[in-house]
């Protein structure tokens, strides 16, 4: 399965935006605030559309949590709820050739007793609500939760939501999700290594991520799983290394490598990939990542803010790839992709491509 063409619309800064044409590694640029980050939450949320607890999981890879219930009008754009978040996809190479996914707030009437007395209006007229007798008595509504509205090929739509306030899932029990995503940024991308590991372990993939993961660092012949989480690997001495000891730019690499393979036949979505790698590391980089895009069949999203990752994402002879450069200007967002060819006779003559 592969995203080819992507639309957003009313989703935190962005009103509309369009990426068409969408490869197997997808490289997103553009200045700060231009709605990058908001791109690949969108995505996330899309993919795991049938989920309505995701839209708290991109508040928390944000530092953010629920409070209050301002807090749910930072997922609608200009923070108003009436703008509805609308986020679908043409898909390829799947037997549902399109998704779409709509975000609603879910209300709850309360009534107001007294000075500070709150109670739930139940909507069974069975189960009427016994309130005290008060002079000052006053309805009003609340956001408790959302709501994901969501379809396949525009066919049937299911429901889901969830209400924080209930501590309350809802999820569509006719429908099953079978697209794996998985969402990863500088402060996760070294979380769940040794569960991912451990799964290619047990699927017996672990052998092939060896392998690409020998583009970067030769002498790594076998990778083991020890007590506490602790991964080893074999360089060829008489006992195993501990990974820490090779360098934080290794950890990371093999990090991306795992969620790639961990990732087969879905979508990988890396928030500033370059991130904690020295500049000089990041051609090959790139060129294990395509390979592992390649070998597992997954499709990547990343972003990135630095020219040399730029640089090193064009020089690699992969052509299944897309470099686009998100714009913002009076308010309107725009994504202007880029082939291989393109991307590399524009840094060629020195053009800004970020």
């Amino acid at each position: 399965m592969q995203y080819k063409d992507i639309f957003i619309k009313n989703f935190r800064g962005i009103l509309s935006l369009e990426m068409n044409g969408c490869k197997r590694v997808n490289l997103l640029a553009g200045r700060n605030n231009c709605g990058k980050t908001s791109i690949l939450e969108a995505l996330f949320l899309l993919s795991g559309m049938s989920n309505p607890q995701l839209i708290m999981n991109i508040h928390i890879f944000r530092d953010m949590i629920f409070a209050d219930d301002d807090d749910f009008s930072h997922s609608f754009y200009n923070l108003d709820i009436r703008n509805i978040p609308d986020i679908s996809a043409n898909v390829q190479g799947a037997k549902d050739k399109k998704r779409a996914l709509k975000i609603t707030p879910v209300y709850g009437d309360y009534i107001s007793s007294g000075e500070q007395t709150l109670k739930k209006v139940n909507s069974d007229p069975k189960k009427p609500t016994n309130l005290e007798l008060s002079g000052s008595t006053a309805t009003f509504q609340t956001i408790e939760g959302l709501k994901s509205d969501f379809s396949c090929d525009n066919s049937k739509t299911w429901h889901a939501e969830f209400r924080i306030k209930e501590h309350m899932i809802h999820l569509a029990k006719d429908y099953k999700e079978h697209l794996r995503c998985v969402f990863l940024n500088p402060k996760t991308i070294m979380q769940d290594l040794d569960v991912r590991l451990g799964h290619l372990l047990v699927n017996k993939n672990l052998k092939k991520l060896i392998s690409v993961l020998q583009e970067i660092a030769p002498d790594i012949s076998d990778i083991r799983m020890g007590a506490n989480k602790m991964i080893y690997v074999d360089i060829g001495l008489s006992k195993l290394v501990p990974i820490n000891i090779m360098g934080d730019g290794v950890r990371r690499i093999l990090s991306i490598l795992a969620a790639i393979s961990d990732t087969k036949n879905g979508v990988l979505l890396i928030d500033e990939i370059e991130n904690g790698l020295h500049y000089t590391s990041l051609t090959t980089l790139w060129k294990a990542v395509f390979k592992a895009a390649q070998e597992f069949d997954t499709q990547i999203f990343a972003t990135t803010h630095s020219y040399e990752c730029i640089e090193s994402f064009a020089k690699t002879e992969f052509d299944d790839l897309c470099f686009y450069r998100i714009n913002k200007k009076n308010g309107k967002h725009t994504a202007l992709a880029s082939d291989h060819e393109v991307l590399r006779t524009g840094i060629e003559k020195e053009f800004e491509v970020r």
